[in-house]
């Protein structure tokens, strides 16, 4: 193999080791986005639940039946006595 040869496939070669690391570079970027998409939605699910809660405090000091509240709300009423008691009806992932 001549001299020309061996350069082609180093060429070839740093070409691929390039590519591949702008690859990896993409996917990182994508990673942090989505990290940075997670947190911003658990602190809006967070204080959508806070508003849930507070409006289910409101209807139960207006007398409104705690089983009706727990049908509106799409949850069954063990969720819901939970969440009294000061225990979320779901962790967050």
């Amino acid at each position: 193999m001549d001299k020309e040869q061996h350069f082609e496939l180093l060429r070839e070669s740093a070409a691929k080791v390039k590519e591949l690391q702008e690859r990896l570079q993409s996917i990182r970027d994508q990673e942090a986005a989505l990290q940075a998409q997670r947190v911003t939605t658990l602190e809006e699910l967070k204080k959508a639940r806070d508003a849930r809660f507070e409006r289910m405090t409101a209807a139960i000091d207006d007398k409104v039946p705690k089983a009706q509240i727990a049908r509106e709300l799409g949850m069954d009423r063990t969720n819901l006595y939970k969440l009294l008691d000061g225990k979320d009806d779901s962790p967050d992932m």
